[in-house]
């Protein structure tokens, strides 16, 4: 594989095919000399704001063209792209603000409610490049007096203003091009340092190694693009091959078949919860047939894998990875395909099985998954401002999943569960720490628990248990508007139940596995309730 930075291989890509659709994305079309056009502009429209190499710039982008632009464009400049989840909102979003260090914020402009008060709480200017999807460019006006000392700039002016430049490709490959905040265990987020030559050997490693794409493939998301997947996998993966990528708003199971249909696509991301929601959606008669031959997928559940390849006609590759590890590391092929195992290593990682001590342990015995790079620039740079967790992380040279598993007597792995408190939501990671540090904040509760519970297809739903202060009362209700207006919304717990004690050890802590094995219980159900939520007026 060509350990190349990032500009460069998109520059080699642009140059073999042209005139080739790089992108689809509703009706509109965008060929690699487009893509190379307006990369061009944007940089020079970039460097006219003073964006310089090393400087981070966070993007608060729906899925849409302008995301690839500003991603790519910021790696030419040498600038580090700082995605933002578009849900986040209140202390997590600032927190990311203010650690990030960041010298811009590129954002549509249906997130400057969100954005807005915590850029208020930042001390030092930010500037504000606003995309606007209505194509007028009146909201720099009408904003400015509501943004104190931070300059705002139009998206749209910037391009149309901007004088095309040639590009210089002359980034270093290990320099750092994205920093992407993945939710801590026991703490804040944690800034995930991924450099250029990491997102080109994923991109490589997935399309030739997992999928096996070609340039006639079309390969489909609707994946966020502020996550590892979406951008070292369909995008990276579509690029390496001279592919096309097929980019949806976002993921609607009611629509998931039509949009395959509508763009010709042939491969897909995919995430474990979604393959039983398109499998509850009503029988089509024409659902087998569609374009789609395969897709990538993690944690699929054993009980629809099989219902799901013969409905639809389309094969699972399960695979596993992690943000640290810039997407899949471990994975099946189309030829190697054992289910439910999540594959075999690819050459670029070595993985093992381990206790307590990292010492390796018996085949089929349950461990932690431990991964070591066997090429450089496979794992991340380590946290942004934070070696210590960096360290502990990376000890001994293995990067220290927090998941349990077991290899068979073939080497393939599985997976078994999340020893971290970390609870796995239809594809997000959250912090139980978070969720229980809001809700404490509130002057009628004492004490709070989030933990995991299983959902009804695949992976968790979050339970909140809660101890109320002396002859203090408060409903669910209460509780998830408290939430709501505090964290993500796909933080916001599902179950709520209240209790009068914990169970905790010697030290105080409280004994979570001991609550998750309570499950579900007798707890109050948002779902069941249909209570609906309050998050940004969403």
């Amino acid at each position: 594989m060509e350990r190349s930075n990032f500009p460069s291989f998109l520059l080699n890509h642009i140059e073999k095919t042209p005139d080739k659709v790089y992108l689809q994305f509703e009706k509109e079309k965008f060929t690699y000399e487009q893509l190379h056009e307006k990369i061009g502009r944007l940089v020079s429209g970039l460097k006219e704001l003073d964006i310089q190499n090393g400087d981070h710039v966070c993007v608060m982008l729906n899925n849409c063209p302008e995301y690839l632009d500003v991603w790519f464009s910021l790696s030419f400049l040498g600038a580090v792209s700082v995605p933002l989840n578009v849900h986040l909102i209140g202390k997590g979003l600032t927190y990311i603000l203010s650690h990030s260090e960041c010298k811009a914020i590129i954002l549509h402009h249906e997130f400057l409610p969100q954005i807005l008060p915590s850029i208020s709480e930042l001390n030092r200017q930010v500037k504000l490049i606003i995309v606007n999807d209505s194509d007028t460019d009146s909201e720099k006006t009408e904003l400015e007096p509501h943004i104190d000392f931070n300059p705002v700039f139009s998206y749209q002016q910037l391009l149309q203003t901007a004088q095309p430049v040639d590009i210089d490709p002359s980034v270093f490959p290990d320099a750092i091009q994205s920093i992407l905040y993945t939710s801590g265990t026991t703490g804040l987020p944690k800034g995930v340092m991924l450099s250029h030559a990491s997102y080109v050997k994923s991109g490589q490693a997935f399309a030739e190694h997992m999928i096996q794409a070609t340039s006639d493939d079309i390969l489909f998301t609707s994946l966020p693009l502020f996550h590892i997947n979406a951008q070292a996998h369909t995008v990276m993966g579509a690029i390496a091959q001279n592919a096309t990528i097929a980019l949806g708003k976002r993921f609607s199971a009611s629509r998931f078949w039509d949009e395959i249909r509508d763009h010709r696509a042939t491969i897909f991301n995919s995430l474990g919860s979604m393959i039983p929601i398109l499998c509850k959606q009503p029988e089509r008669p024409n659902d087998r047939n569609n374009p789609a031959r395969r897709t990538a997928c993690a944690a699929t559940p054993k009980e629809f894998w099989k219902v799901f390849e013969e409905r639809f006609g389309v094969q699972i590759i399960e695979g596993y990875g992690l943000t640290e590890t810039t997407g899949f590391c471990i994975s099946n092929t189309l030829t190697a395909n054992r289910p439910p195992s999540m594959g075999k290593p690819f050459s670029s990682v070595k993985v093992k099985i381990a206790d307590e001590q990292d010492n390796e342990v018996p085949v089929r015995e349950l461990g932690e998954i431990l991964i070591h790079p066997m090429e450089e620039e496979v794992l991340m740079k380590g946290y942004f401002k934070n070696p210590e967790k960096t360290d502990e992380a990376l000890k001994g040279g293995w990067f220290h999943t927090g998941d349990r598993g077991y290899q068979d007597e073939e080497g393939y792995l599985y997976f078994s569960d999340r020893t971290k408190q970390c609870i796995r939501r239809r594809g997000e990671n959250i912090s139980s720490w978070e969720i229980e540090k809001a809700v404490n904040d509130h002057p009628k509760v004492l004490e709070t628990a989030a933990v995991g519970v299983p959902s009804e297809i695949g992976e968790e739903d979050v339970k909140l248990y809660v101890i109320l202060h002396k002859e203090q009362s408060l409903t669910p209700e209460e509780i998830i508007d408290w939430c709501s207006d505090r964290m993500a919304y796909f933080m916001v717990p599902r179950y709520v139940e209240f209790i009068h004690s914990f169970p905790k050890t010697a030290t105080e802590r409280i004994q979570k596995f001991k609550l998750k094995a309570l499950g579900i219980g007798d707890a109050w159900d948002r779902e069941q309730a249909n209570y609906r939520l309050k998050v940004n007026g969403r």
